[in-house]
């Protein structure tokens, strides 16, 4: 599984700045941010991997995040190429 490849891939994009998150629970960038940190540190548990892959659904907020904030087309090729294998 790559999931940490995942989340560091999201984190070096959600590191460039803010981002849109009003569709999302989140109320900054910096949030998402850890939250993604946090699950990176627990990512071989069952329940972070899971819980990732709930940010990770269609309208999820981390597809939410990167419709608002001008990326959806690089967060559609990532989980559509390079990490569709993961979420199968």
């Amino acid at each position: 599984m790559a999931f940490r490849e995942l989340i560091d891939d999201l984190l070096a994009i959600l590191r460039t700045g803010e981002h849109d998150v009003s569709w999302t629970r989140f109320r900054s960038t910096a949030e998402v941010v850890s939250e993604l940190e946090q699950l990176r540190e627990r990512i071989d548990e069952d329940e972070a991997r899971e819980r990732l892959k709930l940010l990770c659904l269609p309208t999820g907020a981390i597809e939410e995040i990167a419709v608002s904030s001008g990326w959806a087309s690089t967060w559609v090729h990532l989980v559509n190429s390079k990490y569709r294998a993961d979420f199968a």
